[in-house]
């Protein structure tokens, strides 16, 4: 059996596991007692109770409890549409479920990413009073000896500042040029941003929001580099605090303004391909366009142009794998994306608004 019929038998075999764990579902909704379902499947009582959750959601959730009932997408990303839309009502779930079709083109991530921007536009005040409530009870930090003179030093916080650690902590670990690892580099960075080093902050948020939102006539997502969707208050309130890199795009998803700058070339096309591109291009890589390479769709050795429409973003991964050749990367004029495999599998992207159309 060569390669390409092994890669076949994988996906055959992970459909019809989907398949079983959807009808595996169908049966434990006519169960009630999460006490016999943890001793009948020998798992835990927490697991089991989990299970009765994700099969009374089958009905509650039409869309994706048919992508898993027919093999297109695992159990695992319809749990995370079950987990995101519990506190929401029905009509709620319901309205983010009706969105979520293309599910089955999606990796986890990706779909977490959507349903977060769904229910923002479903429940925008329910979606921010969530997060102040999450902020308030649920912020910590916790710490836990280890092994061998370890320790696990956990934070749990606000999405967009925590992103913000990150993120200066990769870009001063990224200025050391020595023999240390890449995860001794990043400890060593964070011991000396705690312990008080006195380096100054050189990375910021980067909001995207459009026109409309900022000025409240919509309550659409913003969406942060590296976040994700935000509700439209809390866009706003950052938006308010002026740190941070602010790009407006207007009702089509054309960029207007970077700050208080106009767009000047060659600037605008850079950050024109940012806006437009969110995310590396290649299938469900979602490294933020900000940490990307600007790449040539047709190759400019080969008669491509530097246009809005030729260039976009690939990490260094996926744009070194394209430029040699191992995948192979095609664009059509309304922006969606093919990426061939070694194997010959195509994979096919679309690209999302940045901002919901107007109603006709």
């Amino acid at each position: 059996m060569g390669k390409v019929e092994i890669a076949r038998a994988v996906l055959a075999a992970e459909v019809a596991k989907r398949v079983l764990d959807h009808a595996q579902l169908r049966l434990i909704a006519e169960l009630d007692d999460p006490h016999e379902l943890a001793l009948l499947l020998h798992i835990p009582l927490g697991a089991a109770r989990r299970k009765l959750e994700q099969a009374a959601a089958l009905d509650r959730l039409p869309v994706v409890a048919g992508l898993l009932r027919d093999g297109r997408i695992d159990l695992d990303r319809f749990e995370v549409v079950c987990k995101r839309t519990e506190n929401l009502d029905a009509g709620q779930a319901r309205a983010v479920d009706t969105g979520l079709t293309g599910a089955a083109e999606w990796t986890t991530q990706e779909l977490k990413s959507e349903t977060d921007r769904l229910i923002c536009l479903v429940d925008p005040a329910g979606a921010e009073r969530r997060h102040v409530r999450a902020v308030r009870k649920s912020s910590q930090v916790s710490y836990q000896s280890m092994p061998d003179g370890m320790a696990l030093l956990t934070a749990y916080l606000d999405a967009v500042p925590a992103r913000a650690i990150f993120d200066q902590i990769t870009a001063d670990a990224e200025t050391l040029d020595d023999d240390r690892t890449w995860g001794e580099k990043q400890a060593d960075v964070f011991l000396e941003r705690m312990l008080g080093s006195g380096r100054p902050v050189t990375v910021h948020t980067d909001l995207t929001i459009s026109a409309k939102t900022l000025i409240g006539l919509t309550e659409e997502p913003g969406h942060i580099s590296g976040v994700g969707p935000v509700d439209a208050a809390t866009a706003r309130e950052i938006a308010a605090q002026g740190d941070w890199r602010k790009v407006l795009v207007d009702e089509v998803g054309m960029p207007i303004g970077v700050g208080r700058q106009r767009y000047r070339p060659p600037e605008a096309l850079k950050e024109f391909v940012r806006v437009r591109d969110r995310v590396c291009q290649a299938p469900g890589c979602m490294r933020p366009a900000a940490q990307c390479e600007i790449d040539h769709a047709r190759g400019f050795a080969s008669g491509g142009v530097t246009d809005a429409c030729n260039l976009g973003p690939f990490c260094a991964l996926h744009h070194y794998l394209k430029t040699i050749g191992l995948y192979r990367f095609t664009r059509e004029l309304d922006g969606t994306r093919h990426w061939t495999t070694p194997l010959g599998f195509v994979h096919t992207t679309r690209p999302k608004p940045i901002a919901e159309p107007d109603p006709p």
